[in-house]
């Protein structure tokens, strides 16, 4: 699949995977309220995320709504972070998170990067689940208050061949 270089929102009823357009941003920040709660970003920073990474933003569509999206930041020692992956909670098992997390992926090796990283609770199974079927690894770094008291995280990657 190639991600489709418009940023201009569609109304097809199939799904639509593309980069992010400043348009997109209430719909990424509804799903990051949904998905996230106090964790999620606000739009200040949302604006300033898509002023820096906006390229490698990706976006998953149906009839014009925002359904999906991942954040990619590239980094100079040719790492990747995944700085956000959600689907609304009415899209999940659809397949929409584990086809943007594969256009991540690729945009990332077509980036020449060496590695993707990504920050997962460990109690989040499903997407645990979804991060190991697609190659992720736990890196053995865990961090009891990443976010804060009570907020843990593990560190997963998947290792690129562009090393």
């Amino acid at each position: 699949m190639d991600i489709a270089t418009t940023k201009i929102a569609t109304t097809s009823p199939t799904p639509v995977y593309r980069i992010a357009a400043l348009s997109d941003l209430d719909g990424v920040a509804a799903i990051e309220t949904e998905r996230f709660g106090n964790q999620s970003y606000p739009y200040f920073a949302l604006r300033q995320l898509f002023d820096l990474h906006g390229a490698n933003w990706l976006i998953v569509e149906v009839d014009g709504i925002v359904l999906g999206h991942v954040l990619v930041a590239l980094l100079p020692d040719r790492r990747a972070w995944l700085l956000s992956l959600a689907v609304t909670q009415d899209s999940c098992g659809r397949g929409y998170g584990s086809t943007l997390l594969t256009e991540a992926i690729k945009l990332c090796r077509k980036q020449k990067m060496r590695s993707v990283l990504i920050t997962v609770r460990p109690t989040n199974q499903s997407a645990y689940n979804l991060y190991r079927r697609i190659g992720f690894q736990w890196t053995g770094h865990h961090e009891e208050r990443y976010f804060g008291a009570g907020e843990p995280r593990d560190v997963l990657e998947y290792k690129l061949s562009n090393a």
